[in-house]
């Protein structure tokens, strides 16, 4: 219980900093996004109103259009460029440079979550070795994919050598692991008094003296688990007596 104590305590410290870290991340992303709308704006009123120009341009007599053109040429300057153009092309570089930053931000938030995902990670395995141990010095069978004194195996559980799936843990079983990773205070249950493990369904009436109940000793499975609402017997023959 000692270690559970620990690796609890090491964990919630460990990420006691990651709202407030988050916060500032996502705080800053949204006032770049509201820099580049605001830019964005701009940009579309200013290609508006470029666009209002040269149609505004396009509808002069075409003497005075060729002659702004000859003037053009003569100076070598070609058509000149508008005020407006300038600053639909300096907002526009702003945008992207706002979206280079956010994508960056976006980058580092993936790297503080996985950063503490790994550690948690770690934290688990040496936490499932610990377990491993206690089971050892229970008498218990190691569990699947496990070895006593020795690290879990990562992702899928292992299998029999002869490829069938290895046996789900019994009742018992599930009972003596939450038994040996519980403290005084923990609560009893169902028709057993026993403490939570396994699988374990309500009693849909509110004044149920006992409320949870395990799977086994109502004789349910996950296979005819119940879709609707479930009552335990108790209260079921009480309903029947009001009726």
């Amino acid at each position: 219980m000692t270690n559970t104590t620990t690796y609890l305590r090491q964990f919630i410290e460990g990420v006691a900093d990651v709202p407030k870290e988050l916060e500032r991340h996502f705080k800053g992303i949204r006032e770049l996004d509201q820099r580049c709308n605001e830019l964005q704006q701009r940009v579309d009123i200013d290609c508006l109103a470029e666009l209002q120009e040269a149609a505004h341009r396009q509808a002069e007599p075409a003497s005075k259009r060729a002659k702004t053109s000859a003037a053009a040429a003569s100076t070598g300057e070609g058509e000149p460029t508008s005020e407006i153009s300038k600053r639909v092309q300096h907002n526009i570089e702003e945008i992207i440079r706002l979206s280079e930053e956010k994508l960056s931000r976006a980058q580092q938030i993936y790297d503080f979550i996985d950063g503490h995902i790994r550690k948690l990670d770690k934290d688990l395995q040496a936490f499932d070795a610990d377990i491993a141990k206690e089971r050892q010095r229970l008498g218990l069978p190691p569990a699947p994919g496990t070895t006593p004194g020795s690290e879990p195996t990562e992702g899928k559980r292992r299998q029999r050598k002869d490829g069938a799936p290895p046996a789900p843990l019994t009742d018992e079983e599930l009972y003596q692991i939450a038994l040996a990773h519980a403290d005084e205070t923990e609560p009893t249950y169902c028709y057993c008094k026993r403490i939570s493990y396994g699988e374990m369904i309500a009693c849909e009436n509110s004044e149920c003296p006992i409320e949870w109940f395990h799977f086994g000793c109502v004789g349910l499975t996950p296979e005819n688990r119940p879709k609707g609402k479930w009552y335990c017997k108790e209260c079921k023959r009480n309903m029947v007596k009001v009726v």
